[in-house]
């Protein structure tokens, strides 16, 4: 790979063309998406650290190395990021609103380059919405594994999502 060549690969991504259109009437609770993947680069890394998050740990090798997680490490929020893309490609055709926010969110072991990120999701909490009943509200708990099985982080996304439409 060439210098400076964007590294990071979304291992599992589908090659379907578009999905058909799901609604909130279509998600059930404990319902999971596809266990998808992503491998997160050490120029990607610096990159994505270079332009939003440059803690030297994220942006010199050299000096990542005398951090407490003695090499280089990816943000948090590249992290994020990265497995956001992966819930986006497995909600197949989900009919989403609007992102309300992100809760809990933990990160409990670093990212290195070449790490292997899996994440597992599922919904919970379904409402519709009293007031707009063209609308539910969802939540999304997601769990994020390197290839060893090791927890990176834990979070949840709420999210509006549309009812079917009437006909």
């Amino acid at each position: 790979m060439a210098a400076g060549e964007a590294s990071t690969r979304l291992d599992d991504a589908p090659r379907q063309e578009r999905a058909a259109l799901r609604y909130f009437e279509d998600l059930e609770d404990g319902e999971h998406l596809p266990a998808l993947s992503v491998t997160l680069g050490e120029d990607d890394i610096v990159a994505f650290g270079a332009a939003y998050d440059p803690q030297p740990f994220h942006v010199d090798p050299d000096a990542a190395k005398e951090s407490i997680f003695g090499g280089l490490v990816a943000s948090g929020l590249h992290t994020l990021a990265a497995c956001t893309r992966l819930v986006v490609d497995g909600q197949k055709g989900l009919v989403v609103v609007s992102g309300l926010g992100l809760d809990s969110v933990s990160f409990s072991s670093p990212v290195r380059a070449g790490d292997r990120l899996t994440i597992d999701a599922w919904w919970s909490d379904l409402k519709r919405s009293a007031s707009k009943p063209e609308r539910g509200f969802a939540r999304l708990n997601c769990r994020i594994r390197n290839q060893d099985g090791v927890i990176v982080a834990d979070y949840a996304y709420r999210y509006l999502i549309a009812s079917r439409p009437i006909t």
